[in-house]
């Protein structure tokens, strides 16, 4: 079996083409962008982080590690004030790239995401009701 070689009228064709091509450029991924200072912060934005991105415990099983994680987030969640809480809600809905909040969630399994994201709005109903 012999591999076939290009022609040199092929070889000519395909760098033409090359040449007519237009120049790619590389991806840069969105955490490289700088965060916009004008977003709004809320005073344990740095606790929400942490209680996201701190690693389980000797022993503690994944299951329950981020059991205790989401239970934290929600507690930190329930010190909120109404408006805090429909910023954060908003900002998370929005999910910008660069945001260091939005990415710390979007670390998160989908169904403990969607679960913080329903107490932070129910937080937001009852206190308006109130």
């Amino acid at each position: 079996m012999s591999i076939a070689h290009p022609e040199p009228d092929e070889l000519s064709t395909i760098s033409r083409l090359r040449a007519q091509a237009p120049a790619v450029s590389v991806w840069e991924p969105p955490a490289t962008q700088q965060a916009n200072p004008a977003a709004i912060k809320i005073p344990i934005e740095q606790a929400i982080i942490d209680a996201i991105a701190r690693p389980l415990r000797n022993a503690e099983s994944h299951r329950a590690g981020n059991d205790r994680k989401e239970r934290e987030v929600a507690a930190l969640l329930g010190r909120l004030t109404p408006a805090q809480s429909f910023m954060l809600g908003k900002r998370l809905s929005v999910g910008a790239p660069y945001d260091p909040l939005v990415a710390a969630f979007g670390r998160m399994v989908v169904e403990r995401r969607t679960r913080l994201l329903s107490y932070l709005a129910r937080r937001r109903v009852i206190s308006t009701q109130r």
